[in-house]
């Protein structure tokens, strides 16, 4: 028997860009928590890179950020809540649905956290209608991957200290689009020389063969690659999962989870 759910329909669904990847931007993944983690929780076994981007991220006022397939929000707000300025992204729906909520509620919730301060009173104007959150300033605006971000961000946004991603491309087909628009960021912000900080759960197959539909390690390994880019894997941690066997049957297993660092040193060259 079918029961109602079973007939639900998306209410995004028919919303333009929207697609089923887009739908899980509404859910809170693993690698949300360990790029937060990562980046503004210090670890005596960090590598001296890592270090020097936590001080980064926490430098008041000081450090740009444009968040891709920023889903709910729970990275880039966190982020500005530490110190950065940061331009959360997403397709129009998760903005206007998830993203934009959730950033009124968490300023009205930290309002009595907010540094009062000259330099913390006005919002940058490259954020444009930004949200005072704890340290720092978020704001968020619609970016599709498959469009020129010329058509979407202005000149000041697109030119920024990192760029941060958590889980984005879990599925094979979205790599193209996402490091092409990681590339464009690249040249718009080459004076900053930024970096790309992705976080990527691991989905290989146990066997060892090369999934279709979900990107393995050595997918973005081979993409990074080809596009003549360096990448360093920052953090890991193995987490527990539920995973289904070929007979439907769920099972407790584990996964490993990266945060990598992506760099385009020809730019600065």
């Amino acid at each position: 028997m079918l029961s109602e759910d079973d007939y639900a329909v998306d209410p995004n669904f028919f919303d333009e860009g929207y697609s089923m990847a887009g739908s899980t931007g509404f859910k809170v993944w693993t690698g949300s928590r360990l790029l937060i983690e990562a980046l503004t929780w210090p670890q005596d076994t960090d590598c001296d890179r890592l270090k020097e981007i936590q001080e980064c991220v926490k430098n008041v006022g000081g450090t740009r950020i444009i968040e891709l397939g920023a889903g709910v929000g729970v990275v880039g707000t966190y982020l500005a809540a530490v110190g950065s300025h940061v331009l959360l992204t997403d397709l129009t729906t998760l903005v206007e649905n998830a993203i934009e909520t959730n950033l009124e509620r968490n300023e009205r919730i930290l309002s009595n956290m907010s540094i009062d301060d000259d330099n913390h009173k006005s919002c940058p104007s490259w954020l444009v209608n930004g949200h005072t959150i704890g340290k720092g300033w978020p704001d968020a605006t619609p970016l599709d991957w498959t469009k020129p971000i010329s058509e979407q961000l202005t000149d000041e946004q697109a030119s920024i200290d990192f760029i941060i991603a958590s889980d984005v491309v879990f599925l094979a087909s979205m790599m193209k689009a996402l490091f092409d628009t990681v590339e464009a960021l690249f040249q718009t912000s080459k004076c900053n020389t930024p970096s790309f900080i992705l976080s990527f759960q691991k989905r290989d197959a146990q066997d060892g063969t090369d999934s279709v539909a979900f990107t393995t390690v050595d997918g973005v390994l081979a993409a990074v690659k080809e596009r003549g880019w360096t990448i360093e894997c920052l953090a890991w941690r193995t987490v527990a999962v539920k995973k289904e066997d070929e007979t439907g049957s769920v099972k407790d297993d584990t996964s490993e989870v990266f945060v990598f660092e992506i760099k385009d040193d020809t730019s600065s060259s």
